[in-house]
């Protein structure tokens, strides 16, 4: 089968396959991804894509620094917000644990007030960061 893209297209495609290999790479899928990944960084020169040299001492096409970077922004963009919110839900959870304690709640009122204490630890990590952080023993 043949697929025909656009320039803009490709280099879409080239971002979207960098940031999931970025996620994947750890995975038992690895060489899946490394060989599609490598497949498409070859035709870089052809869709006039700067940043991808073919590297031969290695046979693989490897991203510059600067393109890596540029990359790179978007995920270092997206882990940021994934800790947030990850951060406020295990918060969240750990502070309603300590309420069930001394509270019965029925499944929709667990819901409901798990929420607002998720909700309110986003609004302290907007507001504050993590300069206010603290763990104590």
């Amino acid at each position: 089968m043949k697929i025909n893209f656009t320039k803009k297209q490709y280099e879409t495609l080239f971002k979207m396959v960098q940031y999931g290999y970025w996620v994947a790479s750890d995975t038992e899928n690895n060489k899946d991804f490394s060989e599609m990944e490598q497949y498409l960084n070859s035709f870089a020169k052809d869709f006039g894509m700067e940043g991808v040299q073919y590297v031969k001492e290695y046979d693989i096409y490897d991203l510059s620094r600067e393109l890596e970077d540029q990359l790179h922004k978007v995920i270092d963009e997206y882990e940021e917000g994934v800790f947030r919110d990850k951060l406020a839900y295990h918060m969240a959870r750990k502070e309603f644990a300590e309420e069930s304690e001394n509270h019965e709640y029925n499944q929709e009122k667990a819901f409901k007030r798990i929420m607002e204490l998720e909700e309110k630890y986003h609004l302290h990590i907007e507001k504050e960061g993590l300069q206010k952080l603290k763990i104590e023993e």
